[in-house]
C-alpha cells in the first residue's frame, strides 16, 4: 500500500477538491508531509482520516478556529469537552430550525404573530395599580427614580396579575445583566430572565381593548400546542411607551 500521495491522489482518495485541500493547508489544519522534488504536495496515509474529521465538522458548521484548536489538542478530556460543547451548539441550532419550520407551516404571519428570540436580561419589577392602559404615569414615575440612580433603561414591561376594571400588576424595567441594582427603593423582585424564543403580537388598538390581544395569542399558542414558559408580558418601547408587543415566552434557549 502507498503510504504517500500526491495532492492529486490524496484528492481523490478523501473525496475533498484540490481548492478546499489548499484551503486546509492556509488554515495549518492539515499540512503536506513534505515536498516532492518538483515541489508538488505530498500527503500521507494517516491523514486521510484528518481531513474527513474536518470535512464532518465543517458540515456541522463548526468553526474553523474551533477544529484547529481540536486537532492541536492531545488531552483526550479536553477534546470530550469540546465536542460536548458542539453537540449542544448543534441541537440548539436544530431546535431553532424546527421551531422557525414549525411557525411558518402554522401560516401565522397572517395572524400578525411572529417569532422573536429575546436575549437574557434582568428585569426590575415594582408593584403598581391602574385603570386598564393607565400604567404610563407609573413608568415615568420608576423610571425617573432609575434614571437618576444611573441605570440605563432598555425596555419596559407589564405582568398582569389579577383585576378587571382595576388592574393589579408588575410594571418592570429591562437593564443590562451587569447592572448594579442594590439599594433601590420599593422594589418588588429582580427577575433574571433566560434567553428565551417567545410568539409576539404587535398590539395597535387602544389600550382599552388590550383584553382582546391577550385572548387572541393565548388562543393562537393553544391551537397550534405551544407551551408557554410563562404568563403573557406587555412589552413597551421609546420613551412615550407607544410601541407595544404582546409577548408570549414559549421556550427556553440554551
Amino acid at each position: 500500500m502507498h503510504t504517500h500521495m500526491t495532492i492529486q491522489e490524496f484528492s481523490i482518495r478523501t473525496g475533498v477538491s484540490k481548492s478546499t485541500l489548499r484551503f486546509y493547508e492556509t488554515k495549518n489544519l492539515v499540512l503536506p508531509v513534505k515536498r516532492g522534488e518538483n515541489g508538488y504536495r505530498i500527503y500521507a496515509q494517516h491523514q486521510i482520516a484528518i481531513v474527513k474529521l474536518i470535512t464532518t465538522l465543517r458540515i456541522a458548521d463548526v468553526p474553523i478556529q474551533d477544529i484547529q484548536q481540536y486537532i492541536l489538542e492531545h488531552d483526550e478530556t479536553a477534546r470530550q469537552t469540546m465536542m460536548h460543547k458542539w453537540i449542544g451548539t448543534i441541537k440548539k441550532k436544530r431546535d431553532l430550525m424546527d421551531i422557525s419550520l414549525r411557525f411558518l407551516e402554522s401560516d401565522s404571519i397572517r395572524e400578525d404573530i411572529y417569532l422573536i428570540e429575546k436575549s437574557d436580561e434582568k428585569i426590575i419589577w415594582f408593584n403598581a395599580q391602574s385603570p386598564t392602559g393607565k400604567f404610563g404615569e407609573h413608568f415615568a414615575q420608576r423610571a425617573h427614580a432609575l434614571k437618576q440612580c444611573n441605570i440605563q433603561i432598555n425596555s419596559y414591561y407589564v405582568n398582569y396579575l389579577s383585576g378587571q376594571d382595576l388592574i393589579n400588576a408588575q410594571i418592570g424595567f429591562g437593564v443590562a445583566n451587569a447592572t448594579q441594582v442594590n439599594g433601590l427603593a420599593d422594589v418588588d423582585c429582580i427577575e433574571q430572565m433566560p434567553a428565551c424564543i417567545c410568539l409576539a403580537l404587535p398590539f395597535k388598538e387602544p389600550l382599552t381593548h388590550i383584553k382582546a390581544g391577550y385572548y387572541k395569542l393565548m388562543q393562537y399558542a393553544i391551537q397550534h400546542s405551544w407551551v408557554p414558559t410563562r404568563s403573557i408580558l406587555e412589552w413597551y418601547r421609546g420613551e412615550d411607551y407607544t410601541q407595544l408587543d404582546l409577548l408570549l415566552p414559549v421556550i427556553q434557549v440554551g
